[in-house]
């Protein structure tokens, strides 16, 4: 019995010892996470070939078994485009200020005839007075001309922006007249006071003669307002547009007196009040193009401008002038213009600046230029001295002047 133990205990104990000598089997991997997401990936879109069309994602239910997921990031298929800054168009500068001194002339225009005043009394009788000797003068000579011009742009690309220029043009001329058996005084001074007009009677004024200064004297401004908005810009030119509005004025003047002494007193009342003055003011919507070529420093530009509107011409005379006479031959005849209505009518206005400069510094232009201004309808006195005239004769006016002028720009 005793031995039956034994070969059953030794029957085991072979049996366990090779079971322990083999390797361990791996253990299971654990189990996944529950998720609430899909379990499948949705389809993928085929690439598109280079050159055909970027394709579109399906919308749902636009192709079987193709949605869109919200679930997921859709990449573009390029990066969007950043709005680019717009390119400033030169020159540089955002602020421009300009001024020119000119040398001014305007047409010849003679007067026609002597003009002979007329003197009257608290009563109303009238008698003739002095001659004016102002056949064959002219002040159409070469005078100074002032210019200027300030601009701004509005915005950082240069496109759009405001300009105004200005220009004016004076002249006078001061010459002496004869007056047989009068005595024409200036009691405060020839520059500063009204004349007198005293006749003298027989036998002094058949031996007293006496003489007076007159003056004749023109002056034309003009101011305009644009808008100006770029159509055409490179590295090297700009071409623009122009619309705005023009004012001009142009006066013609004679007047019994001599220029004034410069210290304030022709402003006292009576300076000047024997005296025929024609005055034309202009209005008018104004359209035009101003461009510019720059290469190496040096730059030329233009501007053409065309004014439309109305003038409106007015006539006065007053003092001695009131009534006065035209020469015709060897008689006198009233000058029918001095009482002419005032009336407006429609005038065209062209000006046209050129010009050619070199660029001094960072900030700074200095240039030569031409400039034309032309008015087609103007009252001037020497239609208004015409005794053959039944009314105010209205023609053109042009002034036109070399210029030399320094621009800033900030």
């Amino acid at each position: 019995m005793r031995n039956r133990w034994l070969v059953a205990f030794g029957v085991v104990f072979f049996s366990l010892d090779p079971a322990r000598a083999q390797p361990q089997p791996p253990l299971p991997p654990p189990a996944p996470p529950a998720s609430n997401g899909p379990t499948e990936l949705p389809p993928l879109l085929p690439p598109p070939p280079p050159d055909a069309p970027l394709a579109e994602v399906p919308r749902p239910g636009a192709a079987p078994g193709i949605d869109y997921d919200q679930g997921y990031l859709y990449l573009p298929e390029k990066a969007p485009e950043r709005p680019r800054r717009p390119e400033m168009c030169g020159p540089d500068g955002r602020w421009w200020a300009s001024g020119a001194l000119g040398l001014s002339w305007t047409p010849s225009s003679r007067l026609p005839s002597d003009v002979r005043l007329r003197l009257s009394d608290v009563l109303g009788n009238t008698a003739p007075g002095p001659v004016v000797p102002v056949t064959g003068r002219s002040i159409g000579q070469f005078e100074a001309a002032l210019e200027l011009v300030l601009g701004r742009w509005l915005d950082e690309s240069h496109t759009n922006g405001l300009e105004a220029s200005f220009f004016i043009r004076g002249t006078d001329d001061t010459f002496f007249g004869a007056a047989p058996g009068m005595l024409v005084l200036f009691p405060e001074g020839r520059g500063t006071s009204q004349a007198q007009v005293i006749v003298l009677p027989e036998p002094l004024a058949s031996q007293i003669v006496t003489t007076f200064p007159s003056t004749l004297v023109t002056t034309f401004t003009t101011v305009d307002v644009n808008y100006r908005r770029k159509l055409f810009c490179t590295d090297n030119a700009r071409l623009d547009a122009l619309v705005g509005y023009r004012f001009a004025y142009l006066q013609d003047g004679l007047y019994l007196g001599g220029q004034s002494d410069g210290s304030g007193n022709n402003q006292r009342e009576g300076y000047g009040s024997s005296r025929v003055t024609i005055s034309s003011p202009f209005h008018g919507g104004q359209i035009g193009l101003a461009g510019e070529v720059r290469k190496n420093g040096w730059y030329a530009s233009g501007t053409a401008k065309v004014a439309f509107g109305v003038v409106t011409p007015d006539v006065t005379a007053t003092g001695l002038f009131a009534g006065a006479e035209g020469r015709m031959g060897s008689q006198f005849t009233a000058l029918r213009a001095l009482t002419a209505a005032e009336k407006s009518e429609f005038a065209v206005m062209p000006v046209v600046n050129l010009s050619i400069g070199r660029q001094v510094g960072e900030r700074a232009r200095v240039f030569a230029g031409y400039s034309l201004q032309y008015l087609s309808r103007a009252g001037q006195l020497h239609d208004a001295l015409n005794p053959a005239n039944s009314g105010l004769v209205l023609n053109d006016f042009w002034v036109q002047s070399i210029n030399f002028g320094l621009e800033f720009r900030h």
